[in-house]
């Protein structure tokens, strides 16, 4: 991962619209240049998916609440939990990470055609292209359980005979690949912005044994993040969402985009209606930071205000006008023009890494190491060490549990976490049931959210429109939909 000295012309490479010729036929894959392309074709479709995420991995949890249902249909049922399988949101999630399967496989099966690679050229794409399709299986055994396991390009007649697999077995493969893509990519500081290096599949690797409660593999491959890699903690937490300072020591993997070419759409989504002065002309607010999550930051935790604007002043405002209050959530908004903003999105950072170690460490019984690591995490937001966490803080599971998912989810908001976090804990029965949403500062009170939550919820339903693709009696719908 090359920090300061990535070139753009490499970083515009990976966002450049690609031929769908290369990406879907098999026998384009000739020369070393189309499987390359055909790489950045599996890149996209992770561009695609990664700024929708948010609906299905923060909108049902207590990070988020819906303002504005009309862009996103669908939306009103995950933030509720009354979720139907004909939810458009489940539904193009699923499309969109078997499209980026697909694409990943044609380049596996199409990999021995080139005969002109450059030395290591050909194991860096089968790499990168397992690394991606592990990422993509992985989310979605997070968020259906069992599902359909493709590892060869199919014809549309035999993808309907393909019903679901048992997630251990996906998983298997997940790990499979996580593993074999760490022995194939590049080291993080020989590999280019925005692509996968070893050090992203060790990362990938030890969320799924958390996910997993493997604890004694992911407390030796979280070791192995934290100290064998060169990944440091930035000093400023505000300089993880800076477009200037995006390309960071902390930064294990990101998604890139451009403004205006190749942007996301994210920035626009989270800004206020009316925009926000000298910083961007409008937004959509789809969503915005619940109540709940508000007031767990303490006063002077240097997080806050990168991810929570409490005031608003509108992009119209004159100077000296006095902003109102409309909190909403500031972890993306960069200076943007129009609806495309250039912030590359974090799939997973050096804190992420630590504050799971804290926990894997915890469960071996090394209940100093875990504080050791909690505080590193606690004495960058506080930027002293006044406020660390101490042994009787941490002095039962339950305790120290309460406070390392505080701590993840003070650390990591909006950053697609929460739901995942809460469901592998078996929290989220509990958490969600009711929570502060929305403030009103007149009446001192907050509307309370409250869902009936069952444990069945800890998977969202199988799409209607893929059970009535597939044939008859293939695709079967998840227990409760």
């Amino acid at each position: 991962m090359i920090f300061g000295a990535m070139t753009i012309s490499c970083h515009d490479k990976l966002l450049e619209p690609i031929p769908e010729s290369i990406l879907t036929t098999n026998n384009a894959f000739l020369s070393a240049k189309d499987i390359n392309l055909g790489i950045l074709g599996v890149y996209a479709s992770l561009q695609t998916k990664v700024q929708k995420d948010y609906l299905i991995m923060e909108v049902p949890s207590d990070n988020e609440y819906v303002e504005y249902y009309a862009t996103e249909p669908g939306i009103s049922e995950m933030e509720n939990l009354e979720v139907s399988s004909e939810n458009n949101i489940l539904n193009n999630f699923w499309k969109t990470s078997y499209n980026g399967i697909f694409r990943a496989n044609s380049i596996l099966h199409g990999l021995d055609n080139p005969q002109n690679y450059a030395p290591g050229e050909k194991e860096k794409y089968e790499g990168e292209a397992r690394f991606l399709r592990a990422l993509f299986y992985f989310d979605l055994v997070r968020v259906f359980g069992d599902v359909p396991l493709v590892t060869e390009p199919l014809s549309v007649s035999d993808a309907e005979q393909v019903g679901r697999t048992d997630q251990d077995e996906v998983l298997a493969i997940v790990i499979e690949d996580l593993r074999l893509a760490r022995s194939l990519l590049p080291a993080p500081d020989q590999s280019d912005w925005g692509r996968a290096s070893s050090g992203a599949a060790t990362a990938i690797l030890a969320r799924v044994y958390v996910y997993q409660n493997k604890w004694s593999d992911a407390l030796s491959t979280l070791d192995e993040i934290v100290d064998n890699y060169d990944y440091a903690l930035v000093h400023y937490f505000g300089d993880l969402f800076r477009v200037e300072t995006e390309q960071n020591s902390e930064a294990i993997f990101s998604v890139p985009f451009i403004e205006g070419t190749n942007g996301q759409g994210i920035t626009y989504a989270f800004a206020p209606l009316g925009g926000i002065y000298e910083v961007i002309d409008n937004g959509s607010r789809v969503v915005r930071p619940t109540w709940d999550l508000h007031k767990r930051y303490e006063e002077g935790d240097t997080r806050f205000p990168v991810t929570i604007s409490e005031t608003q002043l509108l992009a119209n405002a004159s100077p000296g006008d006095e902003p109102i209050w409309y909190p909403y959530i500031n972890k993306y908004i960069v200076p943007t023009t129009g609806t495309s903003s250039g912030l590359d999105l974090p799939v997973v950072r050096l804190a992420d890494m630590i504050l799971l170690y804290s926990e894997a460490l915890y469960r071996s019984g090394d209940v100093m190491g875990a504080l050791t690591q909690l505080n590193r995490i606690r004495e960058r937001a506080f930027q002293h060490s006044g406020k660390n966490y101490t042994l009787d803080d941490v002095g039962t599971e339950d305790k120290f549990m309460d406070i390392v998912l505080l701590e993840r989810r003070l650390e990591l908001a909006f950053e697609n976490q929460r739901w995942f976090d809460l469901v592998r804990t078996g929290r989220f029965t509990t958490e969600l049931e009711r929570y502060e949403a929305e403030y009103n500062p007149g009446s001192g009170q907050a509307e309370i959210q409250q869902n009936s939550v069952q444990p069945h919820m800890r998977y969202f339903p199988i799409p209607f429109e893929q059970i009535q693709l597939a044939s008859p009696g293939v695709l079967n719908q998840n227990e409760g939909y």
